[in-house]
């Protein structure tokens, strides 16, 4: 019963992302209930349950706005803000969580000086209050229309601010008054703090597989874990406290504690074991789980599925932004494809059962999977099948015991430190080796509501033909759904963008009539060099942020061409984080003006990803479908100023004429300017807008109708420069900046070139959820 008004409540949820798929999803748990239970009654119950979806569903009332480009807020602000335990230093950068005046905020502070982080990193202000000066950040959304957004993030998470810390004295750090809770945090704060003096080599693996802490891993390590799909077997989750309570529940009878009493143990130590391990959302819906089970067992017999629904109309009726969470999500979905399976899967072979269980704790999340992070790694697919039993049956009782020791004698054996650290090491190499098999992920586009409501059904029917033991018809319908979903139709169109990429450029194009992808420049930062202290875990780069998210909406996870115009950072910075998380078939450069050792270094790395360099010196045209790339000044001589060696890209698609300068410099201009045609439809002005650029005699042969400005909101260098803005408009093109309307789309057909961009798409989305 209470599974099913746990299944009502989610149809009330998803009548506000799909009418259709919600009717649909009706339809199915009515007829199932009304078989199953054959009671009128409860169905007419399970409508208060609709409704309660549909009323407590949470709308993120996001306001409308005129121009991404707001403007910096300067005036400095001095409060005493409460540090939780949430406090890091990554390189130079200290980020914390706190409140001020009951507000929860996320702070972030660039230190001065080495000595500044050591004095830092000897007393962090765990659970103090301190005075702080500070500026208060404006949180855009994603700008180019992608998924992730982060002041939705901050909304779900109920943080109602981002601040940057201008002054930040630990002098000035009081301790306060703390609850239980935050003693029990304070404790677990402390705890990590000694275990990270302890000479054992991985360390902070150990850490993180005990207490659930990952801030301390390095990016790559994190960036292995996730594409074995395995990261959740260091963030400590569900299945963790599974092996706790079961372990700890043997433990207890077999010294000869009473059931009754060993439950009583467990019930008062599962809430101090979620302290422990920082409070993380999995970690307290595991604990509720199993704390509500042991409740209402003693009241009625339940079995676990219910227990489980029960749970699930609590978390989301109490604090309904958990349903955003995608822990919580894929923790449900697992949960219950299991619950629902275990009865005939207790019938099994111990072989067929962990076989079953498997298939099915990998195939129960696959909507989740492409549905936020559009792909399905099949190298965790396989490689979960080794490291599941391996981490759950032999890693994680030693580091539990490792922890369990340190605890109490404040030092652990040398014999049991040498096992594990033995054991990681071999372990951590095994993940090394397998993440360099060549086994691309799975890439799923942006699918439609009810398509993905489709795929949901067909693996559910997957699963049921694995639980029939019918192995060859289940590996045929995945793989048909797999090239299903995998097909992207042709159209005769090409759908050219300019991203949002700050101060840089960076423009894909997506030929929908060959399927191919062509791309001019990456964005980038400058690379300044830090000393040693500077380097951070876990640096922001573009490539994660935008350029990866943007090819997988789309389907992609290769690049047919990719022309870098010149060698300045902010148009070929993001190449060297790029090659390694997309097939870059051929490149396209000048080779003679890359010649940096830092350059020619970047150049080898790429050559070694059996990426195809073309010297653009020997090269003038692509033919990609119906489009043609024409290139200009692609022969240049090197030169001083690397912005005197752009090449000039003109497409052909369609009848119509787009025309990519990079930085080319009024005396490029002067150079091609007798080879370009007359009247570009889309010009994409040069060098950010700079006054170095776009001379008149320029912008009177190529009389463009639209004009794209690719520049970072309050630059440096102030651009665009205004005058060449008034140039532009004198010249009757409709000027497009990414400043104010983020990502920049054209729709390229044979009669028309239709114009979206990121600023419309969010405005549409505010007003829709008003």
């Amino acid at each position: 019963m209470w599974f099913y008004f746990a299944l009502y409540l989610l149809c009330g949820y998803i009548f506000h992302l799909n009418l259709y798929v919600g009717l649909s999803i009706l339809i199915i748990i009515s007829l199932s209930c009304f078989i199953k239970l054959h009671s009128f009654k409860i169905m007419i119950m399970s409508l208060s349950f609709i409704f309660m979806g549909y009323l407590t569903y949470p709308k993120l009332l996001l306001p409308q706005i005129d121009s991404f480009n707001i403007p910096i807020d300067h005036k400095s602000y001095t409060n005493v803000i409460e540090f939780g335990d949430k406090v890091l230093i990554d390189g130079d950068l200290f980020q914390a969580n706190g409140d001020i005046n009951g507000k929860s905020y996320k702070v972030f502070y660039k230190l001065k000086n080495e000595h500044e982080k050591n004095k830092l990193l000897n007393t962090m202000p765990f659970m103090k209050n301190c005075i702080i000066t500070y500026n208060k950040t404006i949180t855009l959304p994603n700008t180019n229309n992608l998924k992730f957004n982060y002041n939705e993030y901050l909304l779900e998470h109920e943080i109602d601010g981002v601040l940057k810390l201008k002054n930040f004295s630990v002098g000035s750090c009081k301790k306060r008054y703390l609850n239980v809770i935050e003693k029990g945090q304070l404790y677990r704060e402390r705890l990590i703090q000694n275990l990270k003096k302890l000479d054992v080599k991985n360390i902070d693996d150990i850490i993180a597989l005990t207490l659930g802490e990952t801030r301390y891993l390095s990016s790559e390590r994190i960036e292995q874990l996730k594409n074995l799909g395995i990261y959740h077997l260091y963030a400590v989750s569900g299945s963790h406290v599974a092996l706790v309570n079961v372990f700890l529940f043997r433990f207890l009878l077999r010294i000869n504690v009473k059931y009754n009493h060993a439950e009583l143990i467990i019930f008062i130590a599962l809430p101090l074991y979620a302290i422990l391990t920082g409070l993380s959302p999995s970690v307290l819906r595991a604990v509720g789980v199993v704390m509500v089970y042991m409740v209402i067992k003693r009241i009625t017999n339940i079995d676990s599925l219910q227990i489980l629904s029960i749970t699930f109309i609590l978390y989301t009726l109490y604090n309904p932004y958990v349903i955003f969470d995608i822990g919580f999500q894929l923790s449900y979905i697992i949960s219950t494809f299991i619950l629902l399976c275990i009865p005939i899967i207790k019938t099994f072979t111990t072989f067929y059962k962990i076989f079953t269980i498997n298939i099915i704790s990998q195939l129960s999340p696959f909507i989740i999977l492409i549905l936020h992070f559009n792909t399905f790694q099949w190298l965790g697919f396989i490689s979960n099948f080794i490291f599941i039993p391996l981490f759950e049956l032999i890693i994680f009782p030693l580091v539990m015991t490792f922890l369990i020791i340190f605890i109490i004698f404040k030092k652990v054996p040398f014999l049991l430190s040498d096992v594990i650290e033995t054991l990681l090491s071999k372990t951590i190499d095994l993940i090394e080796k397998i993440n360099n098999i060549p086994i691309n992920d799975l890439v799923v586009r942006n699918l439609d509501g009810f398509l993905y409501f489709l795929i949901f059904i067909v693996v559910v029917s997957i699963s049921i033909l694995v639980l029939k033991k019918h192995i060859v018809k289940s590996i045929t319908i995945f793989s048909i759904l797999i090239l299903a979903i995998s097909i992207r139709p042709n159209y005769d169109r090409v759908i050219l963008k300019f991203l949002d990429i700050g101060q840089g450029d960076a423009m894909i194009a997506y030929h929908q009539d060959v399927d191919k992808v062509v791309m001019i420049d990456t964005g980038g930062k400058d690379k300044r060099k830090k000393k040693k202290w500077q380097i951070r875990n876990k640096e922001f780069t573009y490539t994660d942020s935008v350029l990866v998210p943007e090819l997988h909406e789309n389907g992609y996870n290769r690049i047919d061409y990719l022309i870098i115009s010149h060698p300045h950072a902010d148009h070929m910075g993001e190449l060297s984080n790029l090659i390694k998380k997309v097939e870059i078939k051929n490149l396209v450069i000048n080779q003679k003006t890359w010649d940096s050792p830092y350059l020619k270094l970047l150049i080898s790395e790429v050559a070694n990803t059996n990426t195809n360099i073309i010297d653009s010196r020997n090269i003038n045209k692509l033919k990609i479908g119906e489009s043609i790339y024409q290139l200009y000044n692609n022969d240049s001589e090197n030169h001083e100023d690397k912005n005197d060696t752009s090449i000039v890209t003109e497409i052909k698609a369609y009848n119509k004429k787009i025309l990519a300068t990079g930085d080319a410099t009024e005396r490029v201009e002067h150079i091609i300017i007798s080879d370009l045609k007359q009247n570009y439809d889309l010009l994409k002005v040069g060098h950010h807008g700079s006054s170095t650029s776009t001379s008149g005699e320029f912008l009177y042969k190529v009389n463009p109708k639209l004009c794209v400005i690719s520049s970072g909101r309050n630059n440096r260098y102030g651009l665009p420069s205004q005058k060449i803005v008034k140039k532009l408009e004198g010249n009757k093109c409709k000027v497009f900046n990414t400043q104010d309307y983020g990502v920049i789309n054209f729709v390229i057909e044979e009669n028309s070139i239709r114009v979206n961009n990121g600023l419309n798409e969010y405005n549409k989305k505010a007003y829709k959820n008003h």
